[in-house]
């Protein structure tokens, strides 16, 4: 097969009558079984006659016996004996349970497996399906510096990819490459300029392309994409199969959508934290504390006050049974609300995109307050709901409070036509011909280019090979030495100096603290002093103190919501100083001097230290553990950084009762206790 080669499961009538048959068989009315059947949906059907177990025998799952393929499913595993496949489907549909199950019936002629997930969330899901699934026949893997094996598989997000990476998977030879949410490969000239990540994320990809035996590229509601660049060889495979059946309703009412709060379980969907700030006092007097959740949580709101401080709203939340999960929340905390809401113990949760990518929490009901922003999104939105589970069908119930969002309702031709930016011969930055290969056409461009190159390479002897090996921007490089960036460093003389000049070159976390984004603060300046406040976070200095400073010196009155706003930030600065800040080390590092300035030093060893470099501290930091939890179960299990994710988790699962006993954070104790 080759590249011309597509199946397209799209018909708009085949979906509705599947639809219809779901929706009848979930409300109990009179249906005919073949028609179960004939719509895929065998695995609903309880029939037991000597044809529904033949059936049921030749589909079953080699992962999980309790599981019944689908007729696309088993479609995809015969498309993968032979061929790579590019896989286009709804969320419900078991892109990536799919893989496993190839995994599992191919073992053992698949040696080296890599996945590539978008986001240390997804990861995280990911590296427990493996592991449950894989512990016995593979050595698992989340960080480039971590033990290798004679088999094993890689669970990595993009700028864990790097060059040590690369250099270990040309060794290995890669056996089968899966690469996730393949629409976040793409982006247009904005989101180039403003996530450091996108660029490469395509060059992850077309390096690990190149070197992979066998490819699956997995993403939700894409309608075509081109493979222009690599000329790939790939099956085309497009569904709208969905088996789950949702009823979506419109409330007419916009303004009083707290009134269907539903606490059986129910994800509230907002755009941003803010908006969920501006309905936080409708949630709150809508839902009273429960005296069952301040004793169920008692140790996890003395904790939150002791640490951040008691107008948090995320203790008034946790003492309803609610929970709050968006981009600023920190890791520990994220982690232990996904583990409480899937075992039900925390019935709702209010949450952004950064839930709805792709993180596996089943609902039953999905309350949309915002918009979401295109169809694309809105459609991942729904795919989360009603979750497949033949044992227990239930229909999902899906609320909209946004008129806006009336025509985004599923509809195939809404979907993305995706663009993978290493594919596309557009050119939208340079960084894209130094990355991914791209050639100008454009003689005053080229020259351009070029010239930067040869400044870079004759007056400051850094090659090419060097910012690629470093994974650095060209314009800031050329920045950091052409105007005088790496002087400001090389001759600061206090941390805060060093600071000033790095967020030149590194700018980022400004916005969330201008002035404008908070109420009647007391400040004359346009921003609140972030500089200074990444200058307290480097030194440890509490976030409890730090919030007393804020409120002390700019928020007099107290407000509550100015509070909320700025713990957010504060999280926000320290995820901008581990994961993107961090990286002002490969930029003073590729000037090769060497440095003699103490401070400069000091300045150094500050972010190293911050950002945990320790292959064991990296691994548990992604488990959801904080950094002195962290120093407290690498004594309690004696291990040094010659390890690996799943080598850590056997020794977590064996020593789980010594390393709770040495804890005292709840939150670290949850997150050990769920592993």
């Amino acid at each position: 097969m080759s590249d011309n080669v597509v199946y397209k499961y799209l018909d708009s009538n085949i979906k509705i009558n599947r639809e219809n048959v779901l929706r009848k068989f979930l409300k109990h009315e009179e249906i005919n079984n073949y028609d179960l059947n004939f719509y895929d949906l065998n695995m609903y059907d309880a029939q037991d006659t000597l044809r529904e177990r033949i059936n049921k025998n030749v589909y079953k799952s080699k992962l999980n016996p309790n599981i019944v393929l689908t007729k696309y499913q088993i479609e995809i595993l015969k498309i993968l004996d032979e061929n790579n496949i590019f896989l286009s489907a709804p969320t419900s549909f078991g892109k990536t349970f799919i893989m496993l199950e190839f995994i599992k019936r191919n073992k053992e002629r698949l040696k080296n497996i890599v996945f590539i997930i978008p986001t240390i969330a997804l990861m995280n899901e990911l590296l427990k399906k493996i592991y449950d699934n894989f512990k016995d026949d593979y050595n698992i893997c989340i960080n480039s510096d971590e033990i290798i094996e004679e088999r094993n598989i890689f669970v990595f997000v993009p700028e864990r990819s790097g060059a040590d990476f690369l250099e270990i998977t040309n060794k290995l030879t890669i056996d089968f490459l899966v690469f996730d949410e393949i629409y976040k490969l793409q982006g247009n000239k904005k989101e180039i300029h403003t996530d450091d990540r996108l660029i490469y994320m395509n060059k992850v990809y077309l390096d690990l392309v190149k070197i992979s035996k066998k490819i699956a590229l997995l993403g939700p509601y894409i309608s075509n994409v081109e493979f222009g660049n690599t000329k790939l060889d790939i099956v085309k495979f497009y569904t709208n199969y969905m088996p789950i059946y949702n009823e979506i309703n419109v409330l007419e009412n916009k303004e009083e959508w707290y009134k269907e709060i539903d606490f059986n379980g129910q994800l509230i969907f907002f755009k941003s934290p803010q908006s969920i700030y501006k309905n936080i006092d409708k949630i709150l007097n809508t839902i009273p504390e429960n005296e069952y959740y301040t004793s169920l949580y008692s140790k996890e709101i003395k904790y939150l006050e002791e640490n951040i401080g008691n107008e948090w709203y995320v203790i008034d939340l946790i003492k309803r049974g609610i929970g709050i999960h968006h981009g600023k929340t920190p890791m520990f905390l994220r982690k232990f609300y996904e583990n409480e809401y899937n075992k039900n113990n925390i019935k709702i949760l209010l949450c952004t995109e950064t839930l709805m990518e792709g993180i596996n929490t089943p609902t039953e009901s999905l309350l949309v307050i915002d918009n979401p922003g295109d169809p694309f999104r809105l459609n991942n939105l729904i795919g989360r709901v009603g979750r497949l589970n033949p044992n227990k069908p239930i229909i999902g119930n899906i609320i909209i409070c946004n008129d806006e969002i009336l025509q985004y309702l599923i509809n195939i031709n809404s979907w993305l036509d995706l663009k993978i930016r290493a594919e596309d011969e557009e050119i939208l930055s340079e960084d894209e011909v130094l990355y991914l290969g791209k050639e100008y056409t454009d003689e005053e461009k080229l020259k351009n280019y070029n010239n930067k190159i040869d400044i870079l390479n004759k007056n400051h002897n850094i090659s090419k090979e060097d910012i690629i090996n470093n994974n650095l921007e060209l314009n800031k490089t050329l920045n950091l030495v052409e105007n005088g960036i790496y002087e400001q460093l090389e001759t600061s003389t206090t941390i805060y100096q060093c600071i000033q000049a790095a967020t030149s070159l590194i700018p980022g976390p400004s916005y969330y603290f201008r002035k404008d984004k908070y109420n009647d603060l007391n400040l004359k300046i346009e921003y609140l002093p972030y500089k200074k406040y990444m200058n307290d976070i480097l030194n440890r200095k509490p976030f409890k103190e730090i919030i007393e400073s804020f409120n002390h010196d700019y928020n007099l009155s107290g407000d509550i919501e100015n509070i909320n706003i700025f713990i957010d930030a504060l999280y926000y600065l320290n995820n901008y100083i581990k994961f993107k800040f961090s990286k002002i080390i490969n930029y003073i590092e590729i000037v090769n001097k060497k440095i003699e300035n103490e401070t400069l030093k000091n300045f150094i060893s500050l972010i190293s230290s911050y950002n945990k470099l320790e292959t064991s501290y990296k691994i548990l930091e992604d488990l959801g553990i904080e950094s002195n939890d962290a120093q407290r179960i690498i004594e309690v299990l004696k291990v040094d950084n010659n390890i690996s994710a799943s080598k850590m988790i056997d020794l977590i699962i064996v020593n789980k009762k010594d390393i709770l006993k040495s804890l005292d954070n709840p939150f670290s104790k949850n997150n050990i206790d769920n592993i």
